[in-house]
């Protein structure tokens, strides 16, 4: 097949069938996975364009199939490898591992946790921690004053670091 034949055919092929392989696998995956599977069927199909039957569909959505298996494999490899490398809150903390403030800090969320740590134990002010956060300083004293407030409730009784309360309002 030349250069030019092989062009058509491909894109041929995927103008006729994209829209089934993409819907093949959003009813198996989110819809950015979904969009990578799609994209990695066309890159198998075009190194393969000369095995594809006639009859196209039924053998894209067996790559599709096989595509969303790797996806699944590969996800379940990077949890498994985030589990073993996240270091524990206590090891975040050093000093604080028995200390009911730390039980307290694992409870809320990790963009809470992100503002309490970067103004208390990174000592950054306002305007530093909104370009680490990517947000303006205005945002940022939003969030922190938010994350106060949720880190009382989680622990009525533990007193917050002065830190905490006072620095970098």
């Amino acid at each position: 097949m030349s250069g030019d034949d092989r062009s058509a055919r491909g894109q041929a092929l995927f103008e006729a069938h994209w829209r089934e392989v993409l819907a093949y696998a959003r009813r198996r995956a989110s819809h950015a996975t979904a969009d990578d599977v799609l994209s990695d069927v066309f890159m198998i199909a075009w190194r393969r364009l000369d095995d594809i039957p006639a009859d196209a569909l039924p053998w894209l959505l067996a790559c599709a199939r096989g595509a969303l298996a790797n996806h699944r494999r590969a996800e379940r490899r990077r949890l498994r490898l985030l589990a073993r490398l996240r270091p524990t809150l206590a090891d975040q903390l050093p000093g604080l591992s028995d200390r009911p403030l730390a039980g307290a800090l694992a409870r809320l969320g990790a963009g809470d946790r992100e503002a309490l740590l970067l103004s208390a134990w990174e000592g950054l002010a306002a305007e530093q921690a909104a370009i680490v956060l990517g947000c303006s300083p205005q945002a940022f004293r939003v969030r922190l004053h938010r994350a106060r407030k949720r880190l009382a409730l989680q622990a009525p009784d533990v007193p917050t670091p002065m830190t905490m309360e006072a620095r970098h309002d």
